[in-house]
């Protein structure tokens, strides 16, 4: 099983617009409302290749149970925490068609009492023993401390679980302490965590390197969006780019690649087998609209058609 943990879910509502215009009323002519946030779209994406999937987080209030009725909707397994004085957040997508411009506007959510925290906490535990990889995944709560997911990767190494964790900036830098199994930021949340811009293939892999020998991670992806991703081991190193595809929404495409690394990894393939796939899985997802999902023919559908570059290492 693919345990994903988001503290931080959402409503996701998205707006589909023929022209963005600013300082004006705007018509949309089509709106998707989902379950959202990064580990809820592994575990959707996980699901359908086939994977068993439990989503931990918390919810509450309205819109809360929205988010319960959506993922009953997927039939996305879940075990969500109901916090007091805690209502789950709705993040806005705008996509412009006329420029194929995506446009977030995320809530940073409200805070959840230590006491439920502790719940949590003690949900996480019992669930951790049937897992196979834990996924961590997405923002903290406000009042969290950089450090959580540092805990919860510690805990998971408590029942020797391998944690595959995504976030970016000071969270990710106080996590690596912890020695996840493999981080995958994007290209801006990694620099955000090095205090870095501008970074190319060489400097990623070289300071992908410099994590994994620092730290004893194993794996370290960056993803780069249309430019495909890095990948790097400690003998290792590859750049695998998708085929051209027309994108209708970013939304969800790097927890994509991340449940296709998932995957291969349980499968038992090679680092760069995972990498393609992981790639496959994003190339599908961006064809389509806000967290509408591709088939499963579609998400293996473009393997095929991806380059993979070996780096030296």
């Amino acid at each position: 099983m693919v345990l994903t943990i988001t503290v931080n879910p959402s409503i996701d509502k998205t707006y589909i617009l023929d022209k963005f215009l600013q300082n004006t009323v705007n018509h949309s002519h089509h709106v998707i409302l989902n379950a959202g946030s990064k580990g809820i779209n592994v575990s959707r994406v996980v699901r359908l290749l086939g994977l068993d999937t439990l989503a931990l987080g918390f919810y509450g209030g309205m819109v809360g149970e929205i988010l319960l009725s959506k993922l009953n909707e997927e039939n996305i397994s879940y075990d969500l925490i109901k916090a007091e004085d805690f209502s789950t957040r709705i993040n806005v997508k705008i996509v412009d068609m006329s420029t194929k411009s995506f446009t977030d506007i995320n809530e940073r959510g409200t805070p959840v009492l230590d006491y439920d925290y502790k719940r949590f906490i003690d949900k996480y535990r019992e669930k951790l023993p049937q897992s196979e990889i834990v996924v961590i995944s997405g923002s903290l709560l406000p009042g969290m401390a950089n450090t959580t997911y540092y805990e919860l990767i510690k805990i998971a190494h408590e029942y020797d679980k391998p944690v595959f964790l995504d976030c970016g900036g000071n969270v990710l830098k106080e996590s690596l302490a912890a020695r996840p199994y493999l981080i995958k930021p994007n290209l801006k949340e990694f620099e955000g965590m090095l205090g870095k811009s501008g970074l190319g293939i060489e400097e990623i892999a070289f300071e992908g390197r410099r994590i994994i020998e620092r730290y004893g991670i194993e794996y370290v992806i960056v993803t780069m969006g249309q430019k495909g991703a890095v990948g790097i081991s400690k003998n290792e190193g590859y750049v695998v780019a998708g085929p051209a595809v027309e994108v209708f929404s970013t939304v969800g495409a790097g927890d994509a690649f991340l449940s296709g690394v998932c995957y291969g990894h349980l499968q038992g393939v090679s680092f760069s087998k995972q990498l393609v796939i992981g790639t496959s899985c994003a190339s599908a997802k961006v064809t389509k609209m806000g967290n509408e999902v591709p088939s499963l023919v579609e998400l293996f559908g473009y393997v095929d058609g991806c380059q993979v570059i070996p780096l030296e290492i």
